[in-house]
């Protein structure tokens, strides 16, 4: 195991390719995604759908995952079959969701193509100490947080893109406002901070 909550992948190398993008090239990836809208969908037609209607991205999911726990199952990645067919039948960007820390989810999924990973805690967790070390990765992944500190960890552990979390499945937005809140704070707080303790001699 790697340091800090990073899990090693196999002597620290990707299985699937030994080649790595830059960080920078991960970073300008996400960067297309911002202000714009990530559809959810089940089906290459709602992927259709979604793209026809504006948005920048989809993502395949074979059944809403808060709809799969609470039927006492395990929410797992999409199957491979209908991401690809939903990469098929659209033009913009396809995103998957990969359980936190089982990196070969991870693996099978950039395999197959897709554009970007979100490593999500609406599925089963696989690891409750791990996430995936997603600096072996080609492609970019995304994370959620709840705080500056969650998300400077997750950017550390390579995630391109951070999203605040929420409560899945809730249709309560309380959670997500006050996850932004949080990070926004920090954010603030640390820029206000530096002001006063950075010399300027």
């Amino acid at each position: 195991m790697a340091g800090n909550g990073v899990g090693a992948v196999y002597g620290n190398g990707s299985m699937t390719e030994t080649h790595k993008s830059p960080f920078s090239v991960k970073v300008g990836l996400a960067q297309m995604l911002r202000g714009g809208v990530i559809m959810d969908v089940v089906n290459a037609e709602q992927a259709r759908i979604a793209e026809e209607a504006g948005a920048c991205a989809v993502m395949a999911l074979e059944r809403v995952p808060a709809d799969i726990r609470a039927q006492g199952g395990v929410a797992r990645m999409s199957d491979p079959q209908l991401i690809k067919e939903i990469k098929q039948a659209v033009t913009i960007p396809v995103m998957a969701k990969a359980r936190i820390g089982h990196f070969v989810e991870a693996q099978i999924l950039e395999a197959i193509g897709i554009d970007y990973v979100d490593e999500s805690e609406v599925l089963t967790l696989a690891d409750e100490e791990n996430h995936i070390n997603k600096h072996n990765f080609r492609i970019p992944f995304v994370c959620g947080c709840r705080n500056l500190g969650e998300a400077l960890r997750r950017i550390r552990e390579g995630a391109a893109m951070i999203r605040t979390k929420g409560e899945a499945g809730t249709g309560n937005i309380i959670e997500a406002v006050r996850h932004v809140r949080s990070v926004m704070g920090d954010i603030c707080w640390i820029y206000e901070l530096q002001k006063y303790t950075v010399s300027t001699d």
